[in-house]
């Protein structure tokens, strides 16, 4: 009996990752598009970091309070955060996978115009550059726009928001089976 009831446990929670992973990465290439389709999918900015945030929180809490709905009315710290990491694991490997394809079939210049893009904003905000300091940043551009760096970046800091992310949530919404 007891053997069962994890299983189906285990079971629920892993639909429930796959579920909410997949809703994550889904509205967050539907962002993505959408910013394409505007011509602002190189421009970074903070607006995009709050909206893919925001994605990132809805999409966890959702899937944690899904499964707490599903778990008889609880969840604690330990399913929250390995629904929450699961969650940004998938969504984000989903996200990858379309900036990959975005950037070699749908826009290869892509790189190419955020280089351009970020160069002429350091030169904006700092216009007494000298020639040798602007070669210098647009190095660092390139480097960090490379597709291996931004995609271990991108996983990277995505993995240590989703934590950050499913911790916090994970304590609002955890609920403890009474002893």
């Amino acid at each position: 009996q007891n053997n069962k009831k994890m299983s189906d446990q285990k079971s629920i929670l892993k639909s429930t990752i796959l579920q909410y992973g997949l809703i994550y990465g889904g509205i967050s290439v539907a962002f993505a598009i959408m910013l394409f389709i505007m011509d602002m999918h190189y421009q970074g900015g903070s607006l995009q970091q709050w909206a893919g945030l925001l994605i990132m929180v809805g999409s966890i809490t959702a899937g944690q309070l899904a499964f707490r709905k599903l778990n008889n009315g609880y969840l604690n710290l330990s399913e929250a955060m390995k629904i929450g990491l699961g969650v940004t694991i998938v969504g984000i490997i989903i996200a990858l996978l379309y900036g990959w394809f975005q950037a070699i079939v749908l826009d290869p210049n892509q790189i190419e115009k955020a280089t351009e893009f970020a160069l002429s904003q350091a030169i904006d905000q700092n216009p007494e550059m000298t020639d040798e300091m602007i070669a210098v940043t647009r190095e660092w551009i390139e480097w960090g726009s490379s597709p291996g760096i931004s995609t271990a970046f991108a996983f990277g800091f995505g993995l240590i928001f989703g934590g950050i992310v499913s911790l916090v949530t994970g304590l609002i919404v955890k609920k403890s089976r009474p002893n």
